[in-house]
């Protein structure tokens, strides 16, 4: 788990896909879902797919990416 400052990312119940770790995004403050963070096979490499009418300003966007660049292990 990781925890940024309006966002934390967690593996939720040991969470597989396409035998990949699969993480969710929650806001901090809700507590509700934003996102999720799978593996996709065509491009070998982690995506992020947001919940419909989810907005992202850029410092949650910097803290995906932080995420998937120094906490994913592919």
């Amino acid at each position: 788990m990781k925890k940024y400052k309006f966002i934390t990312i967690k593996q939720v119940n040991e969470e597989i896909f396409e035998k990949h770790p699969v993480y969710r995004i929650f806001n901090n403050r809700s507590n509700s879902q934003l996102g999720i963070l799978s593996f996709y096979k065509p491009w070998k490499e982690y995506v992020f797919s947001s919940q419909s009418e989810c907005v992202f300003n850029n410092t949650c966007l910097k803290d995906v990416m932080d995420f998937i660049e120094n906490h994913v292990i592919i």
